[in-house]
């Protein structure tokens, strides 16, 4: 009967997310062109955008071989919160979708906690620019074009049902970014990765 409950224990579930943060300098003709095109793309309703998660990922990559300036990825911790609504949906509480759709921008360096139910200091919130799924992980990027905004942003935040206003909805997950400088001239990008293992 040991044996069986220790290896029950190893099988917990978690869930562990990535956050890969990514600055580009689209100044140049084409990079202009490269952000023009995202930005179109970016315009058409959401569920356009997530059945033509290819063609994102295809710019993505045209900005990352040509413009690419800094890159840094950071581990993050998925709030209590965030993992009470998966815990709900299993449940067939409907209360919340469960689709994170806003990522936002912060300037608190405070420690982030489980029990964190918004960022320090929102600053900037986005839409999700784009989704997709393979198995048991879930990509979810958000685009901060060069006019959205630009600052030093010290936390990003992944949010389940979010509006456009600072603060609402499900915190999914938290993270500090040691720091993290977006120029007026420079476009952004936030990828999220989240494995359920």
């Amino acid at each position: 009967m040991q044996n069986i409950l220790k290896q029950q224990s190893n099988d917990l579930v978690k869930i562990k997310g990535i956050q890969i943060l990514r600055k580009f300098n689209l100044n140049s003709k084409a990079g202009k062109i490269l952000e023009d095109r995202m930005l179109a793309f970016l315009s058409k309703p959401l569920n356009l955008r997530l059945a033509q998660y290819s063609y994102y990922k295809e710019l993505l990559n045209e900005m990352k071989d040509d413009f690419l300036i800094k890159e840094i990825i950071i581990a993050n911790l998925v709030a209590t919160v965030g993992r009470s609504v998966i815990a709900q949906r299993l449940a067939g509480t409907t209360t919340y979708t469960g689709t994170i759709n806003y990522g936002a921008l912060g300037s608190s360096a405070a420690a982030v906690s489980n029990a964190d139910t918004q960022l320090g200091t929102e600053v900037f919130r986005k839409t999700v620019a784009s989704a997709s799924y393979t198995t048991n992980q879930a990509f979810i990027d958000f685009f901060y074009s060069k006019a959205d905004t630009n600052g030093t942003y010290q936390e990003f935040g992944s949010f389940i049902d979010g509006t456009g206003s600072a603060n609402t909805g499900q915190l999914f997950s938290h993270v500090l970014t040691g720091g993290w400088t977006k120029l007026s001239s420079e476009s952004m990008t936030v990828s999220c990765q989240y494995t359920i293992s």
